[in-house]
């Protein structure tokens, strides 16, 4: 989460996209698609899977077969790393201290270098 929204706000993605990710269902800042595609990413990690049928059509004829499977093989994959970071109990490496976070306090060495 750090380092993605760290890179994804480097390349240019709507801030506010990243901001309301954990409200992406109340957010009006997401299209249906990028709707779908988060309910997917939901739904393919719970534990069990619990991907029906009408969602993985919706993507299958909104991206097409090459970008649906491209899809789950990145959600898979962005899975794979969070359990094993959550299994190592590795945390933030600092990368959000850095970025434009609303409300976001400042980090003990970014408010004594402010001080300075």
């Amino acid at each position: 989460m750090d380092f993605g929204y760290w890179e994804n706000a480097e390349r240019g993605m709507d801030r506010r996209k990243l901001h309301d990710v954990p409200v992406w269902r109340e957010s009006d800042a997401y299209t249906p698609l990028e709707r779908d595609v988060m309910e997917y990413a939901e739904a393919m990690t719970a534990t069990p899977p619990v991907v029906g049928d009408d969602l993985a059509g919706r993507l299958r004829t909104a991206l097409g077969e090459p970008a649906f499977v491209e899809l789950t093989a990145m959600v898979a994959v962005e899975n794979l790393r969070s359990r094993i970071n959550a299994a190592l109990d590795l945390t933030s490496q600092g990368f959000k201290d850095s970025c434009d976070v609303p409300g976001a306090r400042p980090t003990d060495a970014a408010a004594t270098a402010t001080a300075d």
